[in-house]
């Protein structure tokens, strides 16, 4: 679909490629909450392959301000940037604690799962990052990427009474927590090494688990969850992910499940030593 989506300002589009990328967590907290809402899938192979760079791209009706993808429409507004995207959703969705100090800490939440987990993880799979040093490593040695920032998530969680991730109530940290655990370890079951490397990951983390269920159980996100709607585009991590093993045709080097297997196979060696 390249085609602009005319819906009525009450009610709020998300346009965004096929895949669950930057997109997945605006769409789970529209769909929990029931959202006026519309889905605009776009296709990576038949848009970002096709007239994107020449048209869509340059159609602020399309790609809003700023010229990209996600971008959400409500009242005759477009806003870009995923951060005020999601934000603004969680707004709209009821999902942004009251209290100033909580709704920096769902902020800070958020902003940790996106930034220092799935973009280094993203970039490395579009070759811009080093799986060892920028995803699993960092200034702390192999033990401060990834493994330490789940290892945050666990620790946020266990420390709360509640259940979710700040104050009594779900908010915005608590989809953000779900969607990136769950999209882990969705995909690497996918490739050969991806079970141990999850165990690794997520064994020693009994609250992730139970938040998990928690969220997964959810009336609404599980409807959404079997839905034609989510298999459209929440298998793949990113735009590489609908491509399959065309990466390789279009000199874009290795797919999606080749990336999670390097990946899983350096987890693997990490925790042998």
């Amino acid at each position: 679909m390249s085609q602009e989506t005319h819906v009525s300002n009450d009610k709020i589009l998300l346009r965004y490629w096929d895949c669950s990328g930057r997109g997945m967590l605006i769409r789970y907290m529209a769909y929990d909450a029931a959202l006026n809402f519309v889905d605009e899938i776009v296709s990576v192979e038949e848009t970002f392959l096709g007239s994107w760079a020449s048209k869509e791209k340059f159609l602020p009706e399309f790609s809003g301000p700023l010229k990209a993808l996600p971008v959400v429409q409500h009242n005759g507004q477009i806003i870009n940037q995923t951060s005020a995207c999601t934000q603004y959703v969680a707004e709209i969705a009821g999902f942004m604690p009251e209290a100033p100090l909580d709704r920096a800490k769902a902020i800070m939440i958020a902003s940790h799962v996106y930034e220092d987990i799935q973009m280094p993880m993203w970039d490395a799979f579009w070759g811009f990052k080093d799986w060892e040093r920028d995803v699993i490593g960092g200034f702390g040695g192999p033990t401060s990427g990834l493994t330490l920032k789940f290892s945050n998530l666990e620790q946020i969680l266990s420390s709360s009474s509640s259940g979710f991730a700040v104050g009594s109530k779900i908010s915005l940290a608590d989809f953000a927590i779900f969607y990136v655990v769950d999209s882990f370890t969705l995909r690497m079951r996918e490739v050969a090494s991806g079970p141990d490397a999850i165990e690794v990951v997520f064994g020693d983390k009994p609250a992730i688990a139970e938040h998990q269920e928690m969220m997964s159980s959810r009336p609404n996100i599980a409807s959404y969850r079997s839905s034609d709607m989510w298999r459209a585009c929440g298998p793949y991590l990113t735009g590489k992910g609908p491509l399959g093993d065309r990466t390789h045709e279009l000199d874009m080097g290795e797919t999606e499940l080749e990336g999670l297997e390097t990946l899983a196979v350096t987890l693997l060696k990490l925790s042998q030593t």
